[in-house]
């Protein structure tokens, strides 16, 4: 078997997916290329995914990877092959000028195991229950046209044009490009569900990504110019499905929760471009990195430059990898949604 088909052996060993989600994600979204991969008696016992994105921050698009499909056949695991594969997937970032890692701990245990590897809790979400609103005083509604739209659609272009619209005024937002939104669009199909717009006078408004789940519809994103519009899918929406209720994803309002980790992976590209843009000098001295020796050490902004070694009169701050992401994410908020996982 070829190293893909190895992977996916294991992937079915290890996760729940349909036999169609697991086709769809081999398909469209792993390659030799991305896959990270331990092999132990002739055939492939652990791998992960890199997959690229790029990540939002103070104005410049930052090139992340987001750890996808870790797993472990069950017969090695304790034994630390995944630390070891992480280890070498960080290094392979390195190289490649990626600079963060970020995932979505599968299981709640998983946190402070990726924490041993310099993860910290960043990625926040909420999530809040929305139900059919009163029938409105004016005639708001029967100003739109709510329309589903397929990932083949004439109106598949729009409805990227006004996410990615939005999703770039973001600061510290994962971002989804023309590929990635048309592998969103079929794996929500996948779910049974699809992407609704509303449209005002030709106009695109307001878009909704939604699947029926049991007696819930589902969102995991609601985007639109305005508050009003988004009452105007969530009512529409209740009806076509013929519920009462939805739970609705989304960076605010609502019950928030802890969902995705990042890594530095690294530190000297990452504060050369902050230097710039920094009002105030800081001074770390980062310990511990065994993945990535080369970001332990002093690091220096100072009049927005960038200097790395030891600056004498400096009081330093010494940080772990885990505690530096931390602090490159205060009061951020970042946010990563519709991800594959």
């Amino acid at each position: 078997m070829t190293i893909k088909e190895q992977v996916k052996v294991l992937w079915k060993q290890c996760f729940h997916d349909t036999d169609e989600f697991i086709d769809f994600y081999f398909q469209k979204r792993y390659t030799d290329d991305l896959n990270s991969y331990v092999e132990a008696d002739g055939r492939v016992i652990a791998a992960l995914q890199r997959i690229p994105y790029s990540l939002t921050y103070e104005g410049m698009g930052m090139p992340v990877a987001y750890i996808s499909g870790a797993c472990t056949d069950p017969a090695y695991r304790n034994k630390g092959v995944m630390r070891r594969l992480l280890a070498e997937a960080h290094r392979r970032m390195y190289r490649e000028g990626v600079m963060f890692s970020t995932l979505i701990p599968a299981e709640e245990w998983l946190k402070g195991y990726y924490a041993r590897s310099g993860y910290a809790n960043c990625f926040a979400q909420t999530k809040k229950l929305l139900t059919a609103f009163p029938p409105p005083v004016d005639n708001f509604p029967k100003l739109f046209r709510i329309v589903e739209i397929a990932p083949e659609s004439a109106l598949c272009s729009d409805a990227y044009r006004f996410f990615n619209h939005f999703q770039s005024s973001q600061e510290a937002y994962i971002q989804h490009d023309w590929e990635d939104f048309h592998i969103i669009l079929t794996d929500l199909q996948l779910s049974g569900g699809s992407l609704w717009g509303a449209f005002q006078e030709g106009v695109l408004k307001g878009l909704c990504f939604c699947f029926p789940d049991e007696n819930l519809l589902k969102i995991t994103e609601l985007v639109s110019t305005e508050k009003k519009v988004e009452q105007v899918l969530v009512d529409y929406l209740l009806s076509h499905y013929q519920l009462s209720q939805a739970e609705c994803l989304g960076r605010e309002g609502g019950e928030s929760y802890e969902l995705g980790m990042a890594r530095i992976i690294h530190v000297e590209a990452m504060l050369r471009l902050l230097a710039g843009k920094s009002h105030t000098d800081l001074y770390i001295k980062v310990e511990g990195d065994e993945a990535i020796p080369e970001n332990n050490g002093w690091h220096n902004i100072e009049d927005g430059r960038y200097f790395n070694g030891r600056m004498e009169g400096r009081e330093y701050r010494v940080l772990s990898i885990e505690e530096l992401t931390r602090l490159l994410f205060e009061g951020k908020h970042p946010y990563m949604n519709l991800m594959l996982n």
